[in-house]
């Protein structure tokens, strides 16, 4: 609800003058019915707006109610109804464009994330009968809009995905800059488990091997192997299985639809994609008056 206010109050609503001239006086009290209708197939991500809307109108003192086709994960069609709208002309009209924004960039994501975990789970059946690990995990990261974060890690949930850390409060990551002011990687990971809370993994970004086999004699529980090459992750592995079976493994950096297949591997754990939410491709919706 509170992204909806928002995205309406930036659009000042209340001085809608196409709306508020086009209705007349009859404005105030004139109800219509609605319905969003998608322009292209994708995930559903949005069952939440349903409440957004209804709470919304209440708030501003023009009452919508909402209707969901779907439920959250639930694929659709092009041409498909996926919600219905019922109640204050003026409400709707006001509304629409910040709910469609809305809809269209969850829908994107969780569209997006599914694609990938589909591209996993066809790829790891050829490993399904002889791995001793379960397929990697596809998941989001940190890179979202402000204020946004909620609503993109929802949306990568609902496309089959997890998510990565939710907040810095979430995890500890230990990065390349980290690694640079702690003066190395051993002082880096020696000074994030003295501070953080029991329990928490201590994981390791490493940009190659030698940094790699450094996260490991520094006792890192995960690594995250950073714009690896998927010959380059092999190798990781290989060496992990020896010198430290139990670490996780994470590939990340630039991968996405084109290549993720090739880091569908035993032993990689975590294949994690900052594009799901850096780079959102829309779903488009429009909404049809009905009167």
């Amino acid at each position: 609800m509170d992204l909806l206010k928002k995205g309406m109050n930036e659009d000042v609503w209340n001085m809608d003058w196409t709306t508020i001239g086009c209705l007349g006086r009859a404005g105030a009290k004139k109800q219509v019915k609605a319905r969003i209708i998608s322009k292209a197939g994708g995930i559903w991500a949005c069952a939440g707006l349903k409440d957004a809307i209804e709470g919304c109108s209440a708030a501003f003192g023009m009452l919508l109610e909402a209707k969901n086709t779907l439920e959250d994960g639930q694929r659709f069609k092009a041409g498909q109804v996926v919600m219905y709208w019922a109640g204050s002309a003026r409400m709707v009209l006001a509304m629409e464009r910040s709910a469609l924004n809305l809809a269209q960039y969850a829908c994107g994501i969780a569209t997006a994330t599914a694609e990938l975990t589909d591209i996993v789970a066809r790829t790891w059946k050829k490993y399904s009968k002889t791995a001793k690990t379960s397929a990697p995990r596809v998941t989001a990261t940190r890179k979202t809009l402000p204020f946004y974060r909620d609503l993109a890690i929802h949306s990568v949930v609902c496309g089959g995905g997890r998510s990565h850390r939710v907040n810095l409060a979430g995890g500890v990551l230990v990065k390349e800059n980290h690694i640079a002011a702690a003066g190395g990687i051993a002082g880096a990971v020696k000074g994030a488990r003295a501070a953080a809370p029991h329990g928490l993994k201590i994981e390791v970004e490493v940009r190659n091997q030698i940094e790699l086999q450094q996260a490991v004699e520094a006792g890192a529980d995960a690594v995250l192997l950073d714009n690896f090459k998927a010959a380059q992750v092999k190798k990781a592995i290989v060496f992990l299985k020896t010198a430290a079976p139990g670490v996780l493994v994470e590939a990340s950096g630039g991968i996405n639809d084109r290549n993720i297949q090739s880091f569908v591997l035993p032993g990689v754990d975590v294949i994690s994609c900052g594009g799901l939410t850096h780079s959102v491709r829309a779903v488009d919706f429009t909404l049809l008056v009905d009167g």
